[in-house]
């Protein structure tokens, strides 16, 4: 059973259980410091006579983590592997060796030391692990957990290849055509010559296999291998393999309780093909071990595997199919088994470019790219002196102006011309003319943007893919060199076709979760041991998430306070999965949007501003045509009608959390960080300052959130800017460091953050404000 046996047991009993995991995971005290505790709480039920018999609790550390189920070392298998071809053997394999070599022909490699224990038994110390994590008993916990089953989407009923209509929007990585392509029910064949192909199962009525979306649940995973330096005095990559499940919501996706860490390789170097392809046959092929739960064959997801779900009284079939990889280049061409990307003759896996046509027209010339790569930017977070993946993400959306400012004249045009170069420079081949090398930028940023939009057709991708292509070709003129991403990138389109908008599998989220074990402590001992710890942090905290998830609903209030304490002290941790659990328990969900839960107090709307009274007029005549029916009234009104009191219908917001994104307001004390956001008004978009943020709640009517807003000041007298003509695309708006006349607006009207950069205008001699939208949606913007 995947329910923890704690809950068979005294609520007093658990409580000790957990004051004891809390001591040593969290408290750091020792396993003998915190088993001694337990046996002291224990005794002390014992003396009393409140300790039950039966079942009989245990009295050690380790046992109270399994009673409780948050024992990682459960759920982790450490693999033996060869220092030099790591060949991954069991536990209980390594056990039936008769020598320590490696057993694969011609392999130098030492498996084991052997050495004498205190009482004469001779133990095999592993010289090197890989631990893994299974894949199916993964997936078990997750469907026994409340809501999981519901949020997976049901695509039996979808209509595959809608996006062969080029106008036709897509939303998800489920619009893609590649989604209903993938088939259950087929085995894998290797030919003579080492080539391997799926075929369908020899079933009793004949072969036959089924589209993956024809079940109920057919995950569609996302496979992800990258590597990250975990040490800062020695170098050394270790490398985590995750599973997204895309059948998820992309708000759902990746989350770290959501995203199964199958395994990590161990450093400190990265793996060769050979190693690699050792590393991913846990993965792969079926191997059962029933005393280390060994049992991560996805094959065996193909055929479809039984599992429990919360909340249905039999079991369901469970299928799964990789659908993507997403990875770097290197890692990319590694677990395809391709050539290298640095290649001369195949450096692309799915075109003839070869070395020579990167830096030719040739190698841009749409239509004879063929298929998708996956890649981002190559060795980004690897030195500390090049940007991290998000950061790259912001300076493309900034770009346009930044670089407008930075090489401007006195005009404010960008000069014709290319700059002094300083003293005892040698001149590079290539031009330098800073207007053509905005515009080539331009068009990159352009592209860049519509590529990475949160919904897109067919047709904007192409528009998008052709920006990319202009940006390379005007490289080439300009004599820029160009490397192999450049030519990858013209399979952008492609991409979009077979699996939908990038929103749905760019790698943002993995180089997130990388980050996130970069930032985990641990011994800094090589042979697999770092990695070990780091799959173990990643396991716990599923676990313990779980096991909040799992609290009967008569647990009492000290149990949830030790709870709570765990969230809390790990929350500190920006972006970890318990700052995710301590977010979600503070708000609460109305739509997308989320309120702080904490219930804020009754404000009075003629004293709360600066000047005092500015809201109330403006709140009551908002709401007189929002409820109309209400017939409202001011307070001190002798009309008829139901009164709008000032000091009893408003409570005042800190912030508010839209789509996940976090909006202020000036009227915070503490900090004004947040408060300028966009606001849609019809098809256009306005930018804006929070002034404040309400919940008004009038009689029995349910309460509406409201933001009072002033929208940045703009007209035609602004001097024209270099990105006027894809303004719209770029998003981005200029106007004058003014803000209009107050208004009220709901929430649901807030559509993104955005980057403010104020800037002097040489032209009209005033300050003008330069905001760029970050969630990257071409919508027209208007002027105010």
């Amino acid at each position: 059973s995947l329910v923890p046996q704690a809950f068979q047991e005294r609520p007093g009993v658990r409580l000790a259980y957990l004051n004891t995991v809390i001591a040593n995971v969290f408290g750091k005290q020792s396993i003998q410091a915190v088993t001694d505790a337990l046996n002291n709480q224990l005794n002390c039920m014992l003396l009393e006579g409140v300790l039950p018999e039966h079942p009989r609790p245990v009295r050690h550390l380790l046992s109270a983590k399994r009673r409780l189920g948050i024992d990682p070392d459960q759920w982790i298998t450490q693999y033996a592997i060869c220092p030099e071809c790591w060949k991954h053997l069991t536990p209980n394999q390594l056990k039936e060796l008769l020598s320590p070599k490696c057993t694969v022909p011609d392999c130098p490699g030492v498996l084991y030391n052997e050495r004498t224990d205190v009482k004469g038994k001779c133990i095999r110390i592993t010289r090197k692990i890989m631990p893994h994590v299974s894949l199916i008993g993964s997936l078990r916990r997750m469907f026994m957990r409340p809501g999981f089953a519901k949020s997976i989407r049901d695509s039996r009923q979808d209509q595959p290849r809608r996006n062969d209509d080029d106008d036709y929007v897509m939303t998800d990585i489920h619009d893609g055509t590649l989604w209903h392509e993938l088939e259950t029910n087929t085995v894998h064949e290797i030919g003579e010559l080492g080539t391997v192909h799926d075929r369908p199962q020899d079933l009793d009525n004949g072969p036959t296999a089924t589209k993956l979306t024809k079940h109920r649940y057919g995950l569609h995973l996302t496979l992800n291998i990258d590597w990250m330096g975990i040490l800062e005095n020695r170098p050394h990559s270790s490398g985590p393999i995750y599973y997204a499940i895309n059948d998820l919501p992309r708000d759902q996706r990746f989350l770290q309780v959501n995203v199964i860490c199958a395994a990590i390789m161990p450093g400190p170097k990265e793996p060769n093909i050979q190693q690699i392809n050792h590393c991913l046959e846990p993965l792969t092929l079926c191997s059962h071990d029933i005393t280390h739960c060994v049992l991560t064959c996805i094959v065996l997801l193909y055929s479809g595997v039984k599992m429990d779900v919360y909340g249905e009284e039999e079991a369901a079939d469970v299928f799964a199919d990789n659908e993507v990889l997403a990875c770097d280049m290197p890692a990319s061409h590694k677990c395809n088994g391709t050539a290298g990307h640095s290649h001369d003759f195949h450096p692309c896996a799915f075109c003839d470019a070869d070395v020579v046509k990167i830096n030719t027209p040739d190698g841009y010339n749409n239509s004879k790219q063929t298929l998708a790569l996956f890649f981002i930017l190559d060795q980004l977070g690897e030195n500390q002196s090049l940007k991290k993946a998000d950061e790259w993400r912001r300076i493309l959306t900034i770009t346009p102006v930044i670089l407008w400012w930075s090489w401007r004249d006195a005009n404010d045009e960008i000069p014709n011309s290319e700059p002094p170069l300083p003293p005892n420079t040698v001149a590079p081949d290539f031009s330098r003319n800073l207007r053509l090398l905005y515009q080539a930028i331009l068009h990159l940023c352009m592209g860049v943007r519509i590529l990475a939009s949160r919904s897109i057709s067919m047709a904007q991708a192409h528009t998008g893919q052709s920006f990319l292509a202009h940006y390379c070709l005007e490289c080439l003129q300009l004599r820029i060199p160009l490397t192999i991403n450049h030519q990858a990138s013209m399979h952008t389109a492609d991409m979009i076709k077979k699996c939908g908008l990038v929103y749905g599998w760019w790698l943002f989220a993995f180089e997130r979760f990388n980050g996130m074990l970069e930032r985990v402590q641990h011994n800094g001992h090589d042979g697999g041991r770092i990695e070990l710890t780091l799959l173990r942090n990643w396991v716990q905290t599923h676990l313990i998430y779980e096991y909040l998830l799992a609290l009967p609903a008569d647990t009492h209030s000290f149990e949830l306070d030790q709870i709570n304490r765990i969230i809390k002290v790990q929350a500190q941790d920006r972006g970890s999965m318990m700052m995710q659990i301590a977010v979600y328990q503070s708000e609460a969900a109305e739509d997308n949007v989320r309120l702080p839960l904490r219930t804020a107090k009754l404000i009075n709307l003629c004293t709360y501003s600066s000047p005092q009274g500015v809201f109330y007029p403006i709140l009551l005549q908002y709401f007189r045509s929002l409820w109309p029916d209400l017939n409202l009234v001011g307070d001190l009104s002798c009309d008829n009608g139901t009164p709008f009191y000032a000091n009893k219908v408003a409570r005042a917001l800190m912030y508010i959390r839209k789509d996940g994104i976090c909006y202020g307001c000036t009227m915070n004390r503490r900090t004004h960080s947040d408060s300028f956001a966009f606001i849609s008004q019809g098809r256009t978009r306005v930018p804006v300052q929070i002034m404040a943020l309400f919940v008004v709640g009038v009689l029995d009517v349910v309460p509406h959130v409201c933001a009072v807003v002033r929208r940045l000041v703009s007209d035609d007298n602004i001097p024209a800017m270099p990105w006027d003509l894809n303004a719209s695309t770029l998003g981005i708006h200029v106007s004058y460091a003014e803000l209009g006349p107050q208004e009220v607006i709901p929430v649901s009207r807030i559509e993104c953050p955005l980057a403010l950069i104020p800037v002097y205008s040489n032209i009209i001699k005033k300050d003008l404000w330069i905001t760029i939208s970050f969630d990257h949606v071409s919508v027209q913007i208007t002027l105010v």
